[in-house]
């Protein structure tokens, strides 16, 4: 189509402009290559970082910008956070971050579900600045092994401006590890109370002398048993990426990455009596398996190649372009908790079904970018001019049996395997092709102490959506343009206090009953705040308040139910709080709050408006310290709570099933073996300990009928042996 020939068209001059320049150089003698785009004071805009206070980012403006001047919340968890308080998957390394909801649908060993200021972002995650391939209604979306991971940003609010369809609530854009001209190298080894064993290397520094290659490899192995009986988390991920930097103006990184999860899989569908409600017969224990581990499978294989490319052609002018072709396919055969009709009682037997699904997703990414750093009078600019496209296809086959058919019911209490199921039928198969085109523009402008931050983007967008079943096709094709203004001042004492206005659209799939299809979904946000930097310490504090809006949500069309009309409206007001402190080199603190004060303004469901927003509680807080006694060397100490209040997750607003607060705790402890004894140099254990007091606690709850509940992660300890060199 026109989009894609005049994209593929960019690109291919894009490479041979951006590539001419470098190939005519000479072979240099170097100094020390910086290959992630830092500026002149050293501090990293991609990461490595030391210590868990990052102090730039690029996911909030495209350019190493710091986050004092960013005017917009923007949090980031670096590797150091990541490693200390043991998070095994963006999940677990998003915890402790205010205004997400990091395990909204509790403990899955298969994804990554997170919640946004309210906002579901499932099937939309970026990877390297550049949308991962995803669909919020399938199961081939990947989830990214944390190991690989340099850092985990979460950018609040609106982001259309730089990344064209987003979440209103914000996104998640995770960053890779990446050469570095220093060697380090690892391996560790881990290991649970549940069993099993994990393996991880990574190792990266120059291959040759010069500096102009330097290399990296992550690779991660593993079969870890889980909280529940006879599942295994089964895992193969490899991460090689190579940068050449001929001189010190160009940088070319060729990047692949290949995942292939293989579990033995519980399906988490448990009803609300026996779990949130209480069941004279027992309750239902958290580690009993409620499918079939000798029926049925999950398998998911994932892999992405692309390069990352940057030249600057003066002091003003640099160019990048990043690239990426990803593909995604899994298939699964399970038993599972019928999700509408599971529990009749009395008693603890449970009703089941079968579901299959066989679903693909294939993404290509391209983000062309022209940097221009200039003055005018007493102005100074950073100047950023793109040009983005997104071509993905997402095949989807999935079915499940219907009640007339009999599939095996469980007592979960006396669970009975190695039973005979029935074959799911095909139920849903479907083909979803997305073109997105985007031009976008920025400019970042510094007068004496004020930072002014202005973009403007236009995109383009085609979606067709193909029902296989039915022989149907719809066809939504939508405009947006969305922008983006802020202000910030920075005092000569650290402080910066900000104001900004953002926008997004996010594309509506499907058609009204009349057969008409749905326009954009849009948001707008005001956000005023305020950031602290230490000039002689090394922290980011940040106190931001917001209002945002959402227009054209989809609401049921009460002439018909199995429609929707396009009559939503909703509002989230709230106040977020995030303090990262290295108070000494033996003292780091972490603390962080979220007030949301969410409405549902206009429905069609009468009965909704004035209610909150589903799975957005209205507090969240959480604090964590690490600790490194002086008189200890090589011992480092942690502790942490993260609590949450009550919130809804019913469509119905069931008063039975709202989710009551808790208040989780973790420690953790570090053995650096190295600082008792030279002879064990580069060793390392640790140990990790989160729900310390295995709290049992109901994620959510979606209906009182059928199996749509499930619990939250119970004490899990971990133990970490690695050795460096």
């Amino acid at each position: 189509m026109t989009i894609r020939s005049l994209l593929l068209a960019t690109t291919a001059v894009g490479v041979v402009a951006f590539a001419a320049p470098a190939l005519a150089q000479q072979p240099v003698e170097l100094k020390q290559i910086v290959v992630d785009g830092d500026s002149k004071d050293g501090e990293p805009a991609r990461g490595p970082d030391d210590g868990i206070v990052a102090k730039k980012s690029v996911s909030a403006s495209k350019t190493a910008t710091p986050l004092l001047e960013t005017p917009q919340v923007v949090n980031v968890v670096t590797r150091e956070q990541m490693d200390a308080q043991g998070a095994n998957s963006v999940a677990q390394a998003l915890r402790y971050t205010p205004g997400v909801d990091a395990e909204p649908n509790g403990y899955d060993i298969r994804y990554d579900w997170l919640y946004i200021r309210g906002f579901n972002t499932f099937g939309n995650t970026w990877l390297d600045g550049l949308m991962l391939p995803g669909d919020p209604a399938g199961y081939a979306t990947p989830s990214i092994n944390s190991y690989a991971l340099e850092r985990v940003e979460v950018l609040k609010g609106p982001a259309s401006v730089l990344y064209g369809r987003t979440i209103p609530g914000g996104l998640v854009n995770l960053v890779s590890k990446r050469p570095q001209a220093e060697t380090y190298r690892e391996a560790s080894v881990q290991t649970s109370t549940f069993g099993g064993i994990q393996g991880a290397v990574d190792m990266t520094g120059k291959i040759s002398q010069d500096g102009q290659w330097l290399y990296r490899f992550t690779a991660l192995g593993k079969d870890l048993n889980t909280q529940i009986d006879h599942e295994s988390d089964q895992q193969i991920m490899v991460a090689p990426s190579i940068t050449w930097a001929p001189t010190d103006d160009t940088n070319l990184t060729l990047y692949g990455y290949y995942q292939r999860d293989t579990p033995t899989f519980s399906p988490r569908f448990y009803p609300a009596v026996g779990t949130l409600l209480p069941n004279p017969a027992g309750q239902i224990p958290r580690d009993v398996f409620l499918g079939d581990p000798s029926f049925g499978e999950f398998n998911r294989e994932f892999y992405a190649l692309g390069y990352e490319f940057e030249h600057s052609f003066n002091d003003t002018w640099t160019v990048r372009q990043n690239l990426r072709y990803a593909h995604s396919d899994q298939n699964m055969d399970l038993a599972l908790v019928n999700p509408a009709f599971a529990y009749n009682g009395p008693g603890t037997v449970l009703e089941r079904v079968t579901a299959m699904s066989d679903d693909s997703l294939t993404s290509f990414a391209v983000d062309n970018q022209a940097e221009a750093k200039f003055q005018t009078g007493a102005f100074e600019h950073t100047a950023l001019f793109g040009l983005d496209y997104i071509r993905s296809t997402s095949e989807t086959q999935f079915g499940n049996t219907g009640r007339g058919v009999v599939v095996p019911p469980i007592d979960y209490l006396n669970p009975i395997y190695g039973l005979n199921f029935p074959i799911s039928p095909v139920t849903r198969s479907g083909v979803q092709k997305q073109d997105q085109l985007g031009f976008y523009a920025q400019d970042q402008v510094r007068y004496d102490n004020w930072v002014g931050t202005f973009g403007l983007r236009y995109d383009l967008s085609d979606i067709d959506s193909e029902n296989r079943l039915a022989g149907t096709n719809v066809n939504t094709n939508d405009q947006a343009l969305s922008g983006r203004a802020g202000l910030t001042y920075l005092f000569d004492n650290g402080l910066a206090p900000y104001v900004s206005y953002m926008t997004s659209f996010q594309p509506m799939l499907g058609t009204t009953l009349a057969g008409d299809p749905f326009t954009p979904q849009t948001a707008t946000q005001y956000e005023v705040g305020i950031k602290y930097e230490p000039a002689n310490g090394r922290g980011m504090i940040g106190v931001s308040l917001f209002d945002l809006t959402t227009d054209n949500s989809l609401t049921p069309d009460i002439t018909n139910t199995l429609y929707y009309v396009q009559s939503g409206k909703s509002r989230v007001r709230g106040v977020e709080f995030e303090g990262k402190y290295e108070i000494s080199s033996s003292l780091e603190v972490l603390a962080a709050y979220a007030y949301s004060n969410s409405e549902i303004l206009e429905s069609s469901t009468v009965a909704d408006i004035g209610r909150p927003m589903l799975r957005l509680p209205e507090h969240q807080g959480s604090v964590w310290v690490r600790y490194q006694p002086d008189f200890a060397p090589g011992l480092a100490l942690s502790a942490g709570v993260r609590a949450t209040s009550s919130y809804q997750t019913s469509p119905a607003y069931l008063a039975q099933l709202e989710i009551p607060e808790r208040a989780l705790v973790d420690i953790g402890a570090e053995v650096d073996f190295g600082a008792i004894s030279k002879e064990f140099e580069g060793t390392k254990l640790r140990v990790n300990v989160s729900n310390l007091f295995d709290k049992t606690y109901v994620s959510h709850c979606l209906n009182a009928t059928g199996g749509s509940c499930n619990y939250g992660a119970g004490r899990t300890i971990t133990a970490n042996l690695k050795y460096s060199w």
